[in-house]
């Protein structure tokens, strides 16, 4: 048994499930401010609703890794890339079944997220947000069987995979709508913060698509990581859309420096790995983009939320790197 919970755990990336929460917190704080606006009874149902939304989206991000290594089967035998698929621990049938009921499963939580926070709410327009909610999450599940196609191995596939981040905070921003939308919005925040999420993992994947080789191409790294430098400098900017509302940093000053200062770190690999093309120097750049989605998050939550909530979300940061090794991140 033990053994065939370590081979799901390989399969799902368990190291990389908490930066899925992670997108939804940060979402919910950038659509609906303090997460401790609320007292009583409904500030219970708001906790419930936050916990399953985090675990739709763990749902959706398991989803799409199982279905990946399903479709990536026979290249994954040529290359010898071991895997529970590959030596067999996991049937690839079952691992296809589990890969699509955990897409259902995302959009059913979804809606149960939305429909508790749904019963809290005072905004009149609270029945479209709620199936607002529901909509993201079906076009979530739909993007993400995109990219599990033979749509990943083209042009499309980068931008597949940084629309399924990007709709990831959505589910998070559409469930703060509950509370606040449309009177509250800040269109322009959210829009510019969903796609830096999305250019950040444009690059990401654009630098990952072909990890497995000794030799890598400069130029390529160098462009695929310029995208993602691209998305963070959005993430940095989208406070200055603000209107009337409190923020915890400088939208001019102290928080685009606590976003260069987080993601320094990350920087510094991606520039070894482009000066030094090869396997050696880009897995750790990658490993460190996927960990620096959470102080991405953090950042975001501390901005939008306060203090408390970038605390916590920055803490995620603790379990995914004591998951990380043990567990294969990429």
């Amino acid at each position: 048994m033990h053994s065939r919970i370590r081979a799901w755990a390989q399969l799902v990336r368990v190291p990389n499930t908490l930066t899925a929460c992670a997108d939804v917190l940060a979402g919910f704080s950038i659509a609906s401010g303090s997460w401790f606006a609320i007292d009583g009874i409904a500030a219970s149902l708001l906790l419930a609703s936050l916990l399953l939304m985090c675990s739709a989206s763990v749902c959706f991000y398991w989803a799409g890794m199982v279905l990946n290594d399903v479709h990536d089967i026979e290249a994954d035998r040529i290359q010898r890339r071991n895997g529970p698929l590959v030596d067999g621990r996991i049937e690839i049938q079952t691992a296809a079944i589990a890969g699509w009921m955990l897409l259902i499963s995302g959009i059913l939580l979804a809606a149960i997220s939305s429909t508790l926070l749904h019963d809290i709410s005072t905004t009149s327009t609270r029945n479209q947000s709620k199936w607002l909610v529901v909509g993201i999450g079906f076009l979530l599940a739909m993007v993400i069987a995109a990219y599990d196609s033979r749509l990943k191995a083209t042009v499309f596939g980068p931008l597949l995979m940084g629309m399924c981040r990007g709709l990831n905070l959505l589910l998070g921003i559409s469930l703060g709508w509950n509370l606040v939308w449309p009177s509250d919005t800040d269109w322009m925040v959210i829009a510019v913060a969903v796609l830096g999420h999305v250019g950040f993992v444009i690059g990401i994947t654009l630098a990952a698509r072909r990890e497995g080789l000794n030799h890598q191409s400069n130029t390529r790294l160098a462009i695929a990581w310029g995208v993602s430098f691209l998305g963070i400098v959005a993430i940095s900017l989208c406070p200055l859309w603000v209107r009337d509302r409190p923020l915890s940093l400088d939208p001019w000053s102290y928080y685009p420096i606590a976003i260069g200062l987080l993601m320094a770190p990350w920087l510094r690999r991606a520039v070894l790995s482009v000066r030094d093309p090869g396997v050696g120097t880009l897995i750790p750049a990658i490993k460190q983009a996927i960990l620096s989605i959470l102080f991405l998050d953090a950042a975001i939550a501390l901005q939008f939320a306060g203090s408390i909530p970038g605390m916590i979300v920055c803490g995620l940061a603790i379990p995914t790197l004591v998951l990380a090794r043990v567990f294969r991140m990429t």
